[in-house]
């Protein structure tokens, strides 16, 4: 048996046969049925993924109904959503994948009632509920919850029944109850700090489930025993308390669900009639575990999935950073899980399950971690991919062959110049990717430089085949003149030479003890054993971790009122990275500006008061300036184009954005 094929096993949950032992967890954003209307643009990035080679797909939450309190049940949906969904089962069939409907209770404490989550119309009396009275949201502490009442309680339990039998008509496979996981309503009814309630939903353990297994028993009722009933689960919860998460590794008191009641709860819920564990860590608490930002580790929740198995008959899958799979592979083949646990991969790379069947493992597009695109809910937008625009938009944003073939010269090999570059040779035309330096990756290469962006480094080299088998003609250590660019007659030529690094006009900011970020970044064996990092953004505060974890003392001097205000950073990843500074004690000194670099440390200024710290490095993570001088040098050239940090300063996904939208004009 090769490395690979114990994950393309069939699987069988309940009575239905998965093809392979690769699960397409549920994503915010990616619901199939919400609001009562049917999500076309789920359903189409849904088929392209069971095209790529999925064995079983979750669609993002349907809640049983409107979380904001707008009335309506999800069973009354029917009459708008039987048709389409049936047709979309047809098309998820057609490639041997099958579905599981995610049926959600409500998210209680957890609902996101900041802007601009906040829709019209919401009655927060309504959208406010939980377990117990005088709960604290998770976003705005001071807003409160209310209890359900017992005829809530009991009208939800008959909603599901009526629900899943309405997609079990449409021709789904089997639905999963987005139940005792992640903090969610289901999950404060499970946990005791969350559950107060002195009637038969409240008190013993048993009582504290009674909601989650009689919805199981409701759903088996309905539409019968052979009718698979997925239950999405967090082995332990991970919270040291409300809103205070604990990091890998740390000893803390269990808040939520232990490792040792866990055993407990999962028999229970397979007992009640469910039929896959589908299992991570985490609650809104502690956000990072259910998504892993790029500091956790790959298969950081596998240790405590593996634990549950051996108390359960039942199947159990692992989410959580399992696309390595030097991991997740083996663990598979020893039997340690039944299956694994893919999502935000499967954004970045539709085919991924083929290509690993295919042994094509380079030709993968990475996952980094880093939540921009998949987290766009919080942001006031939809769900895609930082690195895939396309997923979410495959109608729109479908690659096409270019009705006119051109020539494209393509001046800078960052992530940018290479996007550009490989869309327009994909489309049929004819690149030539210049770069001034040896290597290609840009300032990506210092980004990826860190101990925890093995997949960001990846990425870097993941471009670099792509574009050489597409039979780029790459031109490195080439200055891109003016006069070298008019000789290539192209008819269209894209800027992409990225950003300048800023500095600080105060005294010492040239000595010998300052580096730039990137300075520090290709070269961190020339930091001393203290440092101190000017500028508390994304790069400022991920060196001060480097830095930190690897034993150095560091200190953040920032100007703003804090740090990491970063436009589009999502929650688990600033959780994340805030707790890491704590723990390791980074000394953070906010609304606070630099006066003067000193051979021995710096100098600086807060509230009036001048402090100084000592530290044998100064690092400089103060931000980019953009601009394109080469641009106006050409102005009577073919049709220029500046993109990226060029234009101006953004993120990645900024970045492959505009790559796609010019590529795709061409």
């Amino acid at each position: 048996m090769g490395t690979y094929d114990p994950i393309f096993t069939p699987l069988k949950i309940g009575s239905v046969e998965i093809k392979n032992r690769i699960i397409m967890c549920a994503m915010g954003g990616t619901s199939l049925i919400e609001h009562g209307k049917f999500e076309q643009k789920s359903a189409d990035m849904f088929i392209e993924r069971a095209k790529g080679g999925v064995g079983l797909i979750i669609p993002g939450i349907s809640t049983i109904t409107d979380m904001w309190g707008r009335g309506g049940w999800l069973y009354e949906a029917r009459d708008n959503v039987m048709e389409p969904l049936t047709e979309t089962m047809k098309s998820i069939h057609s490639y041997g994948a099958k579905l599981f409907l995610q049926i959600g209770a409500g998210m209680g404490r957890a609902l996101a009632i900041n802007s601009p989550m906040l829709p019209p119309g919401t009655d927060l009396c309504k959208a406010l509920n939980g377990p117990t009275e005088g709960l604290q949201n998770v976003w705005l502490p001071n807003k409160k919850h209310r209890a359900l009442s017992l005829d809530e309680i009991h009208e939800i339990i008959e909603a599901f029944g009526k629900s899943a039998k309405m997609v079990k008509d449409a021709g789904v496979d089997g639905v999963e109850v987005h139940a005792v996981h992640e903090g969610y309503l289901l999950d404060q009814f499970a946990i005791a700090a969350t559950n107060h309630r002195t009637d038969e939903y409240g008190g013993s353990l048993e009582n504290r489930m009674r909601f989650a297994v009689e919805i199981i028993r409701k759903i088996k009722e309905t539409c019968g025993e052979d009718f698979p009933v997925s239950v999405r689960y967090s082995v332990a919860s991970k919270m040291k308390g409300f809103n205070s998460g604990a990091i890998p590794g740390e000893p803390y008191q269990e808040f939520g669900r232990s490792l040792e009641e866990s055993p407990a709860v999962a028999r229970i819920l397979e007992a009640a009639g469910c039929d896959l564990l589908n299992a991570d860590n985490g609650s809104y608490d502690s956000w990072y575990w259910p998504h892993p930002p790029v500091y956790m580790p790959h298969a950081c929740n596998l240790p405590d999935a593996v634990f549950i198995k051996q108390f359960v008959h039942i199947p159990v899958a692992c989410a959580g950073r399992m696309e390595d799979l030097s991991i997740s592979a083996p663990a598979v083949a020893k039997g340690s899980i039944d299956a694994i646990g893919i999502a935000r991969q499967l954004l970045a790379d539709p085919e991924w399950p083929n290509k690993v069947q295919k042994d094509e493992i380079e030709d993968i597009r990475p996952c980094i971690a880093c939540h921009t695109g998949c987290f766009g809910l919080l942001f006031g937008r939809g769900t895609t991919c930082a690195l895939n625009p396309v997923a979410m938009n495959e109608r729109t944003l479908r690659i096409l062959p270019a009705e006119k073939k051109k020539k494209i010269a393509v001046v800078g090999g960052g992530i940018g110049g290479m996007e550009v570059a490989r869309l327009s040779a994909i489309r049929g035309h004819s690149v030539t990717l210049f770069e001034k330096t040896g290597e290609l990756g840009g300032v990506f290469i210092a980004a990826a430089s860190p101990s925890f962006k093995e997949s960001d480094k990846k990425l870097i080299q993941w471009y670099i085949r792509q574009i050489e088998k597409l039979g780029v003609d790459i031109r490195l250590n080439t200055e891109a003149t003016p006069e070298l660019l008019k000789s290539l007659a192209a008819d269209e030529i894209v800027i992409a030479t990225g950003a300048k690094e800023r500095t600080l006009p105060v005294p010492g900011i040239n000595g010998k003890n300052v580096l730039s970020a990137i300075d520090f970044l290709l070269h961190p064996e020339n930091a001393g054993t203290s440092a101190v990092v000017v500028g508390g953004g994304l790069t400022g505060c991920e060196i001060a971790y480097e830095l930190s974890k690897s034993g150095k003392k560091v200190s953040i001097v920032e100007m703003l009122d804090d740090i990491l205000k970063v436009k589009d950073l999502a929650a688990p990843n600033a959780t994340l990275l805030r707790d890491y500074l704590k723990y390791y004690q980074v000394d953070i000194h906010t609304s606070s500006k630099l006066c003067e670099v000193t051979p021995s440390g710096v100098r600086f200024e807060h509230a009036g008061d001048e402090s100084v710290i000592a530290a044998d490095t100064v690092i400089l993570a103060v931000g980019y300036i953009s601009g394109a001088p080469l641009a106006e040098q050409l102005k009577d050239c073919a049709s220029v184009h500046v993109i990226g940090d060029a234009e101006h300063v953004a993120n990645l996904m900024a970045v492959v954005s505009a790559a796609y939208n010019l590529a795709l004009a061409f």
